[in-house]
C-alpha cells in the first residue's frame, strides 16, 4: 500500500518506528519543511512488517511530532504529540482495533503552551495526557502556567484538573482534579 499521496509535496520523512504486540507496529512520518504549514502528521500501520493502513491527523504542524504507545489491558494504544502553531501542542488518541487504527472524534487534547506529554496516569492500560494551561494575566507572556491532565476514557480526552507550575516542578505522575484557569 503506497503512502498517501500528500506526503509527496510534505516531502515526508520516517521519524520513528513503534513495535505494538501481535507483530504489529506503527511509524510516524513527519514533513520536513518548517514552513508548510498545510504539512500534518502521518501515521502508518504495519501487520507483520505489510503496511495495512494509513491515517492522516487532522492537526498538528506535520514536522515536530512524536508517538508515545503502550500495549495496554485489551488494546495497544498511541498517543500522537505535535506542535500546534507558536506556542500550542495537540495530542490524539490512536486505538489498534480488529488490525485498523481508529481515532475516536472526542480523543483530542489542545493545550496551549508547549508540546504535551503522554502517559498512563491511573494505571487503567490506557494513555493519558499532560499539557499546560495559562491563566493570560494580564496576558500569555505574563501570565501563570498550569500543569492540566486529560484522561481518556469511553472514547475521550477529558480535563480532570490543573496544579500551578513551579520553578524546577517536574510533570503530574497522577491524574491532577485541582481547579483550572478559566
Amino acid at each position: 500500500m503506497p503512502a498517501p499521496a500528500s506526503c509527496h509535496p510534505w516531502s515526508c520523512r520516517l521519524r520513528q518506528t513503534v513495535t505494538l504486540r501481535d507483530q504489529y507496529a506503527v511509524r510516524l512520518w513527519l514533513g520536513s519543511d518548517q514552513q508548510n504549514y498545510e504539512s500534518r502528521p502521518v501515521v502508518e500501520l504495519l501487520d507483520h512488517g505489510v503496511t495495512v493502513q494509513w491515517w492522516i491527523s487532522p492537526r498538528g504542524d506535520g514536522w515536530n511530532g512524536s508517538l508515545t504507545c503502550i500495549a495496554g489491558r485489551s488494546e495497544p494504544n498511541c498517543v500522537l504529540l505535535d506542535s500546534l502553531g507558536m506556542h500550542a501542542g495537540v495530542a490524539e488518541i490512536l486505538l489498534l482495533q480488529g488490525g485498523r487504527l481508529v481515532h475516536p472524534a472526542g480523543a483530542e487534547a489542545v493545550t496551549v503552551a508547549g508540546e504535551p506529554r503522554a502517559a498512563d496516569l491511573d494505571d487503567d492500560g490506557f494513555l493519558d495526557v499532560i499539557g499546560t494551561a495559562n491563566d493570560y494575566r494580564p496576558n500569555f507572556a505574563q501570565g501563570h502556567n498550569y500543569w492540566q491532565t486529560f484522561r481518556y476514557r469511553a472514547g475521550r480526552l477529558v480535563v480532570t484538573g490543573c496544579a500551578p507550575e513551579t520553578r524546577g516542578s517536574g510533570p503530574p505522575v497522577q491524574l491532577l482534579h485541582g481547579a483550572c484557569p478559566t
